[in-house]
């Protein structure tokens, strides 16, 4: 591991460095040095040879003496002299004190000794053994020699040789290449020190950045790295210089969260779906209307996938560029969707739709031209007939009293008829406008409804309709406004006895579950078609004008006014209907209205 950090690679290159310095140094300095000391010696010697060949020859008759004097001498400066016969033997008084016993003939061959007697000097470099009985734990040796011969004149002839030598002990190749072993391992040690002292410099701080590094990685992104500022070098302005960048990038990251979440709550408010496509159709980001919106497809597409009813607004906008809006209708609901390219650079990158729930609107919209439809043709009819019969009164047409009476009649019921329009129409625009004000008192229930009961009698029978009433035991007193909920039951029971043909039977139903007070209003008529049964509570509902008898028929908006009058006692209305066998209005009343009804 310390081999992949900084401060290992770092102190291997050094040692590797080092190394070839050395190996090359060593190399270098011990041929150098040996040839520089060795070239020095053979010169000294040389020197010194020649000119104890010339003190001899001037010596004359005290050569001896002389040859003695210098033996003694050149032992004390590390050289040795020996003087050799004309046989290569050593001369009796040719030997310089304590000369170690050198196996000449290793060295000085006859070939040699003979090129010496003839006048030559030679000079020779070798190894040779210094111990002749070598001892246990000390073995035979072999050690450098520098030998510098020349020839021994005596009565102007050669008749041997004076051999100087030096033996290199103090200075062997060896001992230099152990000094620069020694240096190499110092070396190494320096370098060793040098480069743990360059990780407090140089590996610390890389490694606070890098810890530092990971932890933005991770998402801390207020992570900063100690500055050694008293240096300044190149480290410490590396370590500012991420600093400054974990500064920008931290402001950065947290503008893009805010506009991020700027973004994500405009498009949860968003009263409109949004949905953000790639290129390839695949739905990436949406919002919770977007959600709902794609949820009416779950289980029919893959997740994330295009719905069928987009992909051809969608094929058309990747292959324009532009900018389309289409209608689609799924599922009983009407969308109008808008989408646009987004762009990467020139390229397309994907679209955005935006999606607008109209089926209120639609539905309101196509309300307000039925509403208009319905009115005219409702107060169409009252208006010919009063127009008619009140041009045949003009014109004198009716004769007799009873014909002016019977015109007269058919005016009256008319106008009440057109009365009742605007009155039904003016309750009904002030219920949808919330102006309901409920003034609830404390009544018994099953007195209330025998009461209305009472009242529809007489028109029971002329229709030849049983109206009756089944009323569960210990019903509770209630806390309803009277008018309001009276005006229910009456159109309830009116349309049951109108729509109930001759012979068949009205029953109101009163039972309680709960704080919850069900009033059922049961008729065996024809029945509301199944297609029809949502639509029964809009206003100028009129399913089948079998239905309508005549002029006894309503204006189709009684049954509106009892879901609102329902609806603001905190209750529910419904209906269930069988073709053939008769009809159910169901009303779900509180006992007691809540009071946050009642001050709404």
């Amino acid at each position: 591991m310390i081999l992949r950090s900084v401060v290992g690679k770092l102190w291997l290159t050094i040692i590797i460095l080092v190394t070839l310095i050395l190996v090359l140094l060593s190399l270098f300095l011990s041929e150098q040095i040996e040839n520089s000391y060795v070239e020095g010696q053979r010169q000294s010697l040389e020197k010194l040879a020649t000119r104890i060949q010339t003190q001899l020859k001037e010596a004359g008759p005290n050569q001896t003496q002389y040859l003695n004097n210098v033996l003694m001498g050149a032992s004390e400066f590390g050289t040795y002299l020996v003087v050799l016969d004309a046989s290569g033997s050593v001369s009796p008084i040719g030997v310089s004190p304590h000369v170690p016993n050198v196996q000449w003939r290793e060295i000085l061959t006859d070939e040699e000794l003979k090129k010496v007697l003839k006048g030559q000097s030679i000079t020779m470099r070798g190894k040779v053994r210094l111990q002749t009985n070598p001892r246990p734990g000390n073995p035979l040796l072999k050690n450098d020699i520098l030998l510098v011969a020349v020839p021994y004149i005596k009565d102007k002839k050669p008749s041997g040789a004076i051999v100087l030598y030096q033996v290199q002990d103090q200075l062997s190749e060896a001992d230099i290449k152990r000094w620069i072993f020694y240096t190499f391992l110092i070396g190494i040690v320096l370098t060793t020190i040098f480069a743990f002292f360059l990780s407090s410099r140089i590996s610390q701080p890389l490694i606070q950045m890098k810890r530092a590094v990971e932890k933005m990685a991770r998402g801390e992104f207020s992570t900063r790295v100690p500055v050694r500022y008293h240096e300044r070098d190149e480290i410490a302005e590396l370590a500012m210089t991420f600093n400054r960048l974990a500064s920008q990038l931290e402001d950065t990251i947290h503008q893009l969260s805010q506009e991020k979440e700027q973004l994500a709550s405009i498009l949860r408010s968003m009263s409109d779906g949004v949905l953000t496509i790639n290129k390839f159709g695949k739905i990436i980001m949406t919002n919770p209307i977007g959600e709902g919106f794609l949820s009416l497809w779950k289980g029919e597409v893959k997740k994330n996938a295009l719905p069928p009813s987009l992909q051809a607004l969608f094929n058309k906008v990747i292959e324009d560029t532009q900018e389309h809006t289409g209608d689609i209708s799924e599922h009983g609901r009407t969308w109008v969707v808008m989408m646009s390219p987004l762009y990467a650079g020139d390229q397309v990158r994907g679209v955005v739709a935006v999606l607008r729930d109209v089926t209120e609107e639609r539905r309101l919209d196509k309300l307000r031209k039925d509403f208009v439809a319905n009115v005219s043709h409702e107060l169409r009819t009252p208006l010919a007939m009063l127009q008619g019969y009140s041009e045949a009164l003009l014109d004198d047409i009716a004769e007799t009293p009873e014909e002016r009476r019977e015109i007269a009649q058919v005016i009256n019921e008319e106008s009440q008829r057109m009365g009742r329009l605007v009155r039904e129409l003016l309750d009904l625009a002030r219920m949808e406008a919330g102006h309901i004000q409920v003034e609830p008192a404390e009544k018994p229930l099953d007195k209330f409804v025998q009461r209305v009961i009472r009242k529809f009698q007489n028109l029971a029978r002329e229709q030849e309709v049983r109206l009756e009433a089944d009323l569960a035991e210990h019903l509770p007193t209630v806390f309803w406004d009277e008018d309001k909920i009276e005006q229910v039951l009456t159109n309830l029971v009116d349309n049951a006895i109108r729509h109930t043909p001759t012979g068949g039977s009205v029953t109101v139903h009163v039972h309680q579950k709960g704080e919850r007070i069900f009033l059922e209003v049961e008729d065996t008529g024809s029945g509301i078609p199944e297609e029809d049964v949502p639509f029964v509570f809009e206003r100028f509902y009129k399913a089948d004008k079998a239905r309508t008898r005549g002029k006894s028929g309503g204006t189709g908006l009684g049954l509106s006014i009892v879901k609102h009058l329902v609806t603001a006692h905190g209750g529910n209305v419904s209906v269930k209907s069988q073709l053939g066998v008769g009809t159910v209005f169901i009303v779900e009343l509180p006992v007691r209205v809540a009071d946050e009804v009642l001050y709404a």
